[in-house]
């Protein structure tokens, strides 16, 4: 199994994970030429929204092979990487064969749709649709085939080691957990569905800590889920079938991998060198001037960006070698890198906004606005706070060399054809010229006249950016695709809606609750993506949130913050894990430098608490 993995499966992988990465730099052109058609000629290309809905399906089902043979896909370690090195292998090998079988029925199903479908064409452009759900079907069936070389090579590891009854134990709890819907209805007592969506849940977060990917591991919970509250398999079967082309053949969706793509384009084009330099050059001067200028740096590289890793990453190893130099404190400046990345998701354009729209149905134009004003907010309080740590100990963070003011000037020069981008693409949102996907076509498209007009563009920049854009968007959607599957079993339990009405029919104070839902994010970010968590728990927690009287758009400003504080602080932090690790600075350090920011971000939740105008202020003024 492992000789087919290496000399076909992933070949097969890599070169449909080229023909990805191709359609994602494919799909910004003609969107782009649309709307310049659309104002310069009032003409439009004909089936513009079908043709991006289909290269959406192309894009993340030739991706999805290639991710899983690289382990690409977005999980949970925390728990599996402190076993032994054989129940690692052992929960990898339940892992593997238990998606296996969940793969290949969903591929099983995607064939039988796309065969129903024979007939069926869009409406604009007359393009069968069953092609595309065969694309689907065949990237289904090519990713179960890598989960099962990955199972065969974790059986091997497992007998070579001597270890044959775990492989009997995992393959018959493969065998409970598939067959556990029809055992439920063997036992004596019904249970409602309100307690089958516990359950569920409960059976979620249980697998999400054996490392099933995200994405899978709600799909499977929500198609078992189907199943044990239907008692009956054909109608979830048909789900499987149905929702993976479904969720990803979108336009809305769509915005995922434009906004990415600007954001890689900016950071291979050198973008970000050019921001800190022309923050240094501002702040350089003051006590603490170059983490200053680190989060300042980060604060505009969010504003092309979208992501919080990525802006952390990005920004460290620019900005940390200055730091060393000047003999900064090592706690200081990681630290300040590491909450300086955080403002990557809360400053517009936001993945996590993006998402956030997709769940509550909230205009994502009025989100990046809100976020404009707390990401100034928060960028302006870890300024504030880097001032007052190297005033009280000038030797952590000392001042760096003053410039002219000529030299601040001709610092912005290089920087005002990306903001202006920056400022076009808001400002065309909330005008309505063109909606939040137009405005990642023409992000991107600028991002590369950006690199290509500072000759920082060649063939092997635009692959790399090209091919990261496609590993970043398919992780997503692979969540998306899960996050509708489970939406479908949740929205049949009712349980959103039950626990929404038992958590307002409790005499407490809504703060109380609002209070217990910031340590509920606190925590999760911790341990999971920011997307991740955005996906799993908005369908439960939106509906209580409304029923509290809490506004949507205020909430998701919070909501936000709250999952980057989780990221940065003890004892997982993932943003921490990364700057720790590009910036070979111990973790330890790193965590003990981020505490005063930490305060920082709660400060931050306190003023947008006590007044949510401070979010809301921008979107009643621009949008009413």
């Amino acid at each position: 199994m492992n000789t087919i993995n290496e000399k076909a499966l992933k070949p097969i992988s890599k070169l449909l994970f080229r023909i990805s990465a191709f359609l994602v730099g494919l799909m910004c052109i003609p969107i782009s030429c649309d709307v310049v058609l659309r104002y310069a000629a009032d003409k439009a290309i004909p089936g513009i929204i079908e043709i991006e809905e289909f290269l959406m399906v192309c894009i993340v089902f030739c991706a999805i092979p290639y991710l899983q043979a690289r382990k690409e896909h977005i999980d949970i370690d925390i728990l599996t990487k402190r076993l032994p090195n054989v129940a690692q292998v052992a929960v990898s090998n339940f892992g593997y064969l238990v998606l296996a079988i969940l793969s290949g029925l969903m591929s099983w199903q995607l064939a039988g749709n796309a065969i129903n479908k024979t007939n069926e064409v869009s409406f604009a452009l007359g393009i069968p649709v069953s092609i595309f759900i065969a694309i689907a079907a065949i990237g289904s069936a090519l990713v179960t085939l890598v989960f099962m070389a990955d199972y065969g090579h974790s059986t091997s590891e497992l007998l070579r080691h001597g270890r044959g009854p775990l492989v009997i134990v995992c393959f018959l709890a493969v065998v409970l957990v598939i067959f556990f819907p029809l055992i439920l209805h063997r036992f004596p007592w019904d249970f409602s569905p309100f307690t089958l969506g516990i359950l569920g849940m409960l059976f979620l977060f249980v697998i999400l800590f054996l490392k099933v990917p995200i994405g899978f591991a709600m799909a499977l919970t929500g198609f078992l889920g189907m199943w044990a509250l239907t008692g009956q398999s054909l109608g979830p079967l048909r789900m499987l079938g149905s929702a993976p082309y479904v969720e990803t053949a979108s336009f809305v969706m769509a915005a995922v991998p434009l906004f990415v793509l600007m954001g890689e384009l900016a950071l291979y084009s050198g973008l970000s060198q050019d921001l800190f330099a022309s923050a240094y050059t501002w702040f350089g001067r003051l006590p603490g001037g170059l983490a200053m200028a680190s989060v300042a740096g980060c604060a505009g590289f969010a504003a092309v960006c979208g992501d919080s890793l990525a802006t952390a990453v990005t920004m460290g190893s620019v900005a940390l070698p200055e730091m060393r130099k000047k003999r900064y404190d090592l706690g200081l400046a990681t630290g300040a890198i590491a909450a300086g990345g955080t403002l990557g998701i809360l400053i517009p354009p936001s993945l996590g906004f993006i998402f956030y729209a997709l769940i509550t149905e909230e205009s994502i134009g009025k989100l990046f606005i809100a976020g404009i004003l707390p990401g100034v907010l928060m960028a302006a309080l870890f300024i504030l706070c880097i001032y007052v740590v190297a005033k009280l100990r000038p030797g952590m963070a000392p001042a760096g060399e003053p410039t002219s003011f000529g030299d601040k000037i001709r610092s912005v020069r290089g920087i005002l054809p990306m903001m202006g981008l920056f400022l076009l693409i808001l400002g065309g949102m909330l005008l309505g010229l063109f909606s939040p996907t137009e405005g990642g076509a023409i992000g991107a498209v600028g991002a590369f006249l950006y690199a290509l007009v500072r000759r920082r563009m060649n063939r092997q920049v635009l692959l790399k950016a090209l091919e990261e854009t496609a590993v970043i968007s398919c992780k997503l959607l692979v969540v998306v695709i899960g996050v509708g599957i489970l939406g479908t079993f949740l929205a049949s339990t009712r349980l959103p809606f039950l626990l929404a009405e038992l958590v307002t029919g409790i005499q407490l104070s809504r703060y109380f609750i609002y209070a217990a839902i910031l340590v509920l994010y606190v925590l999760l970010g911790c341990v999971m993506n920011v997307i991740a968590i955005i996906l799993l728990t908005l369908p439960a927690i939106m509906p209580t949130v409304l029923a509290l009287g809490f506004d949507p758009v205020w909430f998701g400003v919070v909501t936000v913050i709250l999952m980057e504080m989780g990221q940065i602080t003890p004892p997982i932090g993932i943003v921490v894990f990364a700057v720790s690790s590009v910036t070979s600075v111990p973790m330890e350090t790193v965590f003990r430098g981020i505490v005063p920011f930490t305060v920082c971000m709660l400060i931050c939740i306190l003023l947008l608490t006590f007044f949510p105008e401070i979010a809301l202020f921008l979107p009643r003024l621009l949008l009413g």
